[in-house]
């Protein structure tokens, strides 16, 4: 063995400084495409928008993104457009080029955070009367037959006629 080997291995056993340990590995994660990609939703998404959509995966381009419901994955999807202009404003040269959203399993919420109470549906007054009497003649006149029979259920049901 030679004396180079002999110092790195004396050097590998004696303590070292853990950012020394450390910076290397978080520098390669700090600019993977995943990284930079979870970094640039984080800043063009904001406070309310984050709280119900967090980012899961990263790949090829496609970022997934796990929202808390359904209403908020449609809303989403619909403003996907605007989300990533808004992620080349913030965050320019972001590896993002596209934007998946999907309804989360169970959103992990950061530490000592709590899940934003839903308070219960209000259910809407039973119609009856002249109200029921219009809106039964106004679906009446509903061409699409399937809609139609819709409506009429949904009064019978809002009316307690089943």
């Amino acid at each position: 063995m030679s004396r180079r080997d002999d110092r790195d291995r004396q050097r590998s056993s004696l303590p070292r400084p853990i950012g020394e340990i450390l910076d290397p590995a978080l520098q390669r994660l700090a600019g993977s495409d995943r990284a930079r990609a979870f970094g640039a939703w984080t800043a063009a998404s904001g406070a309310p928008v984050w709280s119900c959509a967090r980012p899961s995966r990263f790949f090829n381009g496609v970022l997934t993104v796990e929202c808390v419901s359904s209403i908020w994955a449609n809303e989403l999807t619909y403003l996907s457009g605007e989300i990533l202009v808004r992620l080349d404003e913030v965050a320019p040269g972001h590896p993002v080029k596209r934007l998946r959203f999907v309804i989360a399993r169970e959103v992990r919420l950061p530490e000592g955070e709590e899940r934003p109470e839903t308070p219960p549906p209000e259910r809407a007054e039973r119609l009856s009367g002249e109200a029921l009497e219009g809106a039964r003649a106004m679906a009446a006149e509903v061409r699409d037959p399937h809609l139609r029979e819709a409506i009429e259920a949904a009064l019978r049901a809002s009316s307690g006629d089943h």
